[in-house]
């Protein structure tokens, strides 16, 4: 399986939702379990990335040496792709975000099987009209080590994962029309409602 893990990202500060969106709950499973059950699904050992406020937490649903604190000052999603290369600078990665609950597996069976077919990209990634998925991605820890150099260098211009991906070489993936599948559910259009959530309009 080459040397391969999975990541799922739940750093962020929820700002736009008002509450750590992985620890949402659906069909009577947190969207942290929810996503690290369809990485585990290709038989990947699986890795949770938090800050520091969110480790007694998450430490309730997972082991600790499955958590990966943030260890870089760089905000956003990014900060967990390079505290985990720190972590683990030999692994390629595969990550997706906890709000992503409506992915299916077959997208991620997909980009594995393109990932142990084409060997030498830095980038696997899911794309449409120009722009790319970059949360729904593998990267190869020679990418990951671009962009850490990138970062300690001071060579971003922004910490936007897609413009600090530019210069990597991928494969990219057509993504598929009429598909929900990479929909980000992180504004309060979701609604709490005991141990369920219900999305509105759905």
């Amino acid at each position: 399986m080459r040397n391969l893990i999975g990541l799922v990202l739940c750093g962020g500060k929820s700002s736009r939702m008002g509450a750590d969106k992985g620890m949402l709950v659906r069909d009577n499973c947190t969207w942290v379990e929810h996503m690290s059950a369809k990485l585990k699904s290709l038989g990947l050992k699986t890795y949770v990335s938090i800050n520091a406020l969110q480790f007694e937490t998450y430490g309730q649903f997972f082991s600790s040496t499955a958590l990966v604190l943030d260890q870089v000052d760089a905000k956003g999603p990014l900060c967990g792709l390079l505290s985990a290369h720190q972590r683990f600078p030999k692994k390629d990665i595969l990550v997706v975000p906890c709000d992503m609950v409506d992915l299916d597996n077959s997208r991620l069976r997909q980009l594995w099987s393109i990932y142990q077919q084409i060997v030498g990209a830095e980038l696997y990634v899911y794309g449409h009209g120009g722009l790319i998925e970059p949360l729904c991605a593998i990267y190869a820890a020679s990418g990951l080590r671009k962009l850490f150099l990138d970062y300690r260098n001071d060579n971003l211009r922004s910490f936007s994962v897609r413009r600090a991906t530019k210069s990597l070489s991928m494969v990219n993936l057509p993504i598929p029309e009429n598909t929900s599948d990479f929909r980000n559910f992180n504004t309060p259009d979701c609604i709490v409602k005991g141990q369920e959530i219900y999305i509105v309009n759905e």
